[in-house]
């Protein structure tokens, strides 16, 4: 095996003269040891009396970068020539080695990844932030793989919560004023006359729970201000035209503030009111090929098929579409999605509404971006607190993502020994930011989060708090200075870790799972944190954890 193939891989690729698969898997160690390197785990129960897995044995201590195989009883293990540890280890702490040889994981793959998706209606709360800490990791991640990524957005400026969002600030008499510059945010703003006019209709008095609500508030005519206001941006009104694009670009506004704090930005966005031509188009061949129907409440509807939304409401009586409509005519027109693979991540709520979707994209077949996009959807559960889901019109109940990083950074100032962390950091301006990002990303994705944020800098249960100390940390010097890189179990462990990570990576990029790359980082700035290593174990680890951290979108930029 030549020095520059990864240790895994060849594992992977080995194959003995009468088997079509590897005989052998090679595990690293949890822990370092003194004596071994790597695990081998058998394919084969009896591979004792297996020709193949004894011949990839002897083939295995006959390479140059092998010092030894020990077998013990069922259990191998395999002790690396010292001279290939400190040749990988140099590259290591010379800050190179690290990238280059992930780029081909994805090479030559387009990918459009496309998440955020907010409402312009409002400030981004922390039921945003796992759907951005997770879209902002995949991006990243697919692009450390060598892949060509898009990462974009749909806004949703069109349907009744706008029309509710453009009342609530006409309400406020706000409404014929410029946004004066130092006053409160401008999405926080309009989030609250949101909330407050919402609630004042008293069709829901708290906080929007599920999808279904939004979207009973959607389809049902209130015949208010807000009805009026939407009805007239739609004929062309020129005073409703306004207000409208004050107050979607008052919200903009405000969100891109909080993306820049978090360093996440996007390559394109789009808006839901750029395709309701689109939506037009589609609803009349729809309804002519008879695949949509027109209720007697004027409701136009698809008929699913699927017990959980047996009709999926497309088009009001008034003629504006759903959000289900303008979704469809999004993903079925959106430009530059030709040989493109896209993802969309989204919460777990809106499984049943993405399924009926996608089921009546493949059966409207009309000329488009030449199959059903999204090719693939992402789902993540909701974020509660005190077992409460933070929800998108939630008033009070929500945590803005501004205040939680504001009080993320408040936290680290009052603390004498986190700000020394901070201080130490290569980048201190982005601790909170990593802090809040790194949080989610070791739990798996399906099940929701109970979101409490005194654990953010609690050590042991933040990855993003144990990936800012870890990396901080530089400086520290255990007893081993002086000997020889390969002659201290820690250099050789970490060194193993550095190969290991490419196995994670790829997990990633072929299956779209982050988990076990961020529970590999995890456990790699959790075991370096444990004491003072040698400054070459130390050069090592934080081009690891530099690397990691850019895999999984936490050091902010591209």
């Amino acid at each position: 095996m030549p020095i520059t193939t990864n240790l895994f891989d060849y594992f992977e690729q080995i194959e003995g003269h009468e088997q079509t698969h590897a005989p052998w898997a090679a595990r690293a160690p949890r822990r370092p040891s003194p004596h071994f390197d790597l695990m081998l785990v058998p394919r084969s129960r009896a591979w004792q009396q297996d020709a193949d897995s004894l011949q990839v044995l002897e083939e295995l201590e006959a390479e140059p970068w092998v010092d030894s195989v020990m077998r013990h009883g069922d259990r191998v293990n395999v002790r690396l020539a010292d001279r290939w540890i400190e040749s990988t280890g140099a590259a290591l702490e010379a800050g190179g080695g690290a990238e280059a040889a992930l780029a081909d994981l994805a090479r030559a793959q387009r990918f459009a990844v496309q998440f955020w998706d907010a409402n312009a209606t409002k400030a981004l709360h922390v039921g945003h932030l796992r759907n951005l800490a997770l879209g902002n990791a995949l991006a990243a991640a697919l692009a450390q793989g060598g892949g060509e990524i898009e990462r974009r957005s749909l806004i949703s400026d069109a349907g009744r919560s706008m029309g509710e969002a453009m009342a609530g600030v006409m309400r406020s008499g706000r409404h014929a004023q410029s946004w004066p510059d130092g006053d409160q945010k401008s999405d926080h703003f309009v989030g609250v006359c949101y909330a407050d006019y919402v609630a004042a209709g008293g069709m829901f008095a708290g906080e929007i729970e599920e999808p279904g609500d939004s979207l009973t508030r959607e389809i049902r005519l209130q015949h208010d201000a807000a009805d009026d206001l939407l009805n007239r941006v739609m004929q062309g009104d020129s005073e409703a035209l306004e207000l409208w694009f004050k107050t979607r670009a008052w919200v903009i506004s405000g969100q891109r503030k909080t993306l820049a704090r978090l360093g996440i930005a996007f390559d394109r966005v789009f808006f839901e009111s750029d395709f309701l031509s689109d939506a037009a188009e589609l609803t009349a061949a729809g309804l002519r090929d008879g695949r949509l129907r027109r209720r007697e409440d004027g409701v136009i509807i698809y008929e699913t098929a699927v017990e959980d939304l047996e009709e999926m409401p497309l088009v009001r009586p008034d003629g504006l579409t759903t959000q289900h409509m303008r979704a469809v005519a999004y993903w079925m027109s959106a430009p530059g999605l030709e040989n493109v693979t896209t993802l969309q991540i989204c919460g777990t709520e809106w499984v049943s509404h993405a399924t009926c979707i996608n089921k009546l994209m493949t059966e409207l077949k009309l000329p488009g971006n030449g199959r059903v996009h999204p090719m693939h959807d992402i789902f993540h559960g909701m974020v509660s607190r005190q077992k409460r889901a933070v929800t998108s019109s939630a008033g009070d109940g929500a945590l803005l993502i501004d205040d939680l990083v504001e009080w993320i950074d408040q936290r680290i100032d009052a603390d004498p020994a986190s700000a020394e962390i901070r201080a130490a950091h290569p980048s201190p301006e982005r601790v909170p930011a990593q802090v809040a990002l790194g949080y989610f990303l070791p739990y798996p994705a399906i099940p929701a989060v109970d979101f409490d944020p005194e654990k953010l800098l609690r050590e042991g249960e933040s990855l993003g708090w144990d990936l800012v100390r870890a990396r901080a940390s530089r400086g520290a010097q255990g007893a081993r200075s002086g000997t020889r890189p390969a002659e201290d179990p820690d250099y050789r462990f970490a060194v193993v870790q550095s190969e290991l990570y490419r196995r994670h990576l790829r997990l990633a990029v072929e299956r779209y799972d982050l988990t076990p790359l961020a529970l590999y980082l995890r456990h790699l700035a959790r075991w370096h944190l444990e004491r003072g290593r040698s400054s070459h174990v130390e050069h090592v680890v934080h081009t690891l954890l530099d690397r990691s951290a850019r895999g999984l979108g936490l050091e902010g930029g591209r």
